[in-house]
């Protein structure tokens, strides 16, 4: 009788599936492994459905996740042009995306941000691909295009294209995967990144993977989980600059605007810098979420110091139509 060869994955998903007792997470080289292989296609199916959610039931840890996210990392240019990388794969379903602005404000003061996300969609919900294309912003079809750009939307399929399939698989799986974590820790080692989440206990795990890869990193638990400061709630964000990990609290000056947008509408974002709408919770969302992102850009727990810049710089923009935020007019 033939013996059938083992897969070189075998081992890794028996790591994982050994019984309540023998069972063990992944240590960083085993689940940097284990995704390099992926990304080449070097696994089967039931391994990949197997890996997943085997490490949703042990819930993935610091070191899968910092092991996975060094592997896709590697897919971008190590000396990618950006000054930041801003993770996008939530999609919103309140307000409009005022994080955009925060980035359309950093790039005014002269910084480089590249946002990555998601094309998939769940009802009801708008991506920043959407709005990228209704305005126009540029879309990459690969990060070393960023080199042209002081602003740009990359698909996380134009980093691997098993990316994206990997994050639709929620349909099948009927839960999401590690993937979902994972491809908001991504970054070249000297490219800081932010990161929205919606539950607060994964702060600790996306700032634990950035201080076992040596990346700086922000986290807040964000409006419709994406990196976006809601004004009408305490915002405590939690960073690793440097090796040294630490706290930024926001204070919410009320918990209640009138004010507010009622919807999605990309139209709002035009309207807001342009100044044909004024929202004091529009204004407060996109300064404080760009002080936040400035202190990453930075590496630096000066939030005061770097909201004043970001407020200077709001108020100061240029709201005419014979400049670079043409791109913001529908």
């Amino acid at each position: 009788m033939s013996t059938q060869e083992k897969h070189d994955l075998a081992e890794y998903v028996r790591i994982l599936a050994r019984g309540k007792n023998a069972s063990r997470h992944m240590t960083l080289d085993e689940a940097h492994y284990t995704m390099s292989n992926m990304l080449k296609g070097n696994y089967r199916p039931e391994q990949l459905g197997a890996i997943f959610m085997l490490m949703r039931v042990l819930e993935e840890d610091e070191q899968e996740i910092a092991g996975f996210a060094k592997a896709i990392s590697e897919y971008l240019p190590q000396d990618l042009d950006a000054d930041l990388l801003w993770a996008s794969y939530a999609g919103k379903r309140r307000q409009p995306f005022w994080c955009l602005l925060s980035a359309l404000l950093l790039k005014d003061m002269g910084y480089k941000i590249l946002f990555h996300g998601s094309l998939s969609h769940t009802e009801g919900r708008i991506y920043l691909h959407e709005v990228f294309e209704q305005f126009n912003l540029p879309q990459l079809t690969q990060a070393s295009e960023m080199r042209h750009h002081s602003l740009a939307y990359l698909p996380c399929s134009a980093i691997n294209p098993q990316l994206q399939e990997w994050l639709l698989l929620k349909s099948v799986l009927g839960v999401r995967s590690p993937i979902n974590t994972v491809l908001k820790t991504i970054s070249p080692q000297h490219v800081p990144s932010v990161q929205g989440i919606f539950h607060p206990n994964y702060k600790a795990m996306h700032c634990g993977a950035a201080a076992l890869l040596n990346h700086d990193a922000l986290v807040i638990k964000g409006e419709g989980g994406e990196f976006e400061v809601n004004p009408e709630r305490k915002c405590v964000a939690q960073y690793c600059f440097n090796g040294e990990q630490g706290e930024i609290v926001i204070q919410n000056d009320q918990s209640l605007f009138e004010d507010k947008p009622k919807d999605t509408s990309p139209q709002h974002l035009s309207d807001v810098w342009h100044g044909r709408l004024h929202s004091e919770y529009a204004e407060q969302a996109v300064v404080k979420t760009a002080a936040l992102a400035l202190c990453a850009i930075e590496k630096s727990s000066d939030y005061d110091a770097a909201f004043d810049r970001c407020k200077t710089a709001w108020d100061a923009r240029s709201k005419d139509h014979n400049t670079v935020t043409d791109q913001l007019t529908l």
